[in-house]
């Protein structure tokens, strides 16, 4: 695609980067506790990132939260054969945003 420079690029093509983590008990133990993804979204064409809507920042097991520049999402998973609980004991953290004058 041959881009305008005096129009904005529709962003027509996209180009996702996802990372799979396995989280360890510590550096010594290897026993998996956890999975994370972690995933960004780029315009193909004009390499503008995305950013996650309706998420808070932040890095949690219970459910997904996004970088603080909101241009990846980190989301807890997984195996399908796994308990409902895997994973939840976890530690994790937000970022809360205050208005301020």
């Amino acid at each position: 695609m041959t881009t305008d420079p005096d129009r904005p690029c529709p962003h027509e093509n996209f180009d996702a980067f996802v990372d799979v983590g396995r989280i360890t008990a510590s550096e010594t133990d290897p026993t998996v506790i956890g999975y994370s993804a972690e995933i960004k979204v780029t315009c193909r064409d004009c390499a503008e990132p995305f950013r996650w809507t309706g998420v808070q920042a932040g890095l949690s097991p219970r459910g997904p939260m996004c970088s603080v520049d909101e241009t990846e999402l980190r989301a807890p998973l997984r195996p399908a054969s796994a308990d409902p609980d895997f994973g939840m004991g976890l530690p994790g953290f937000a970022v809360n945003f205050r208005g301020g004058n």
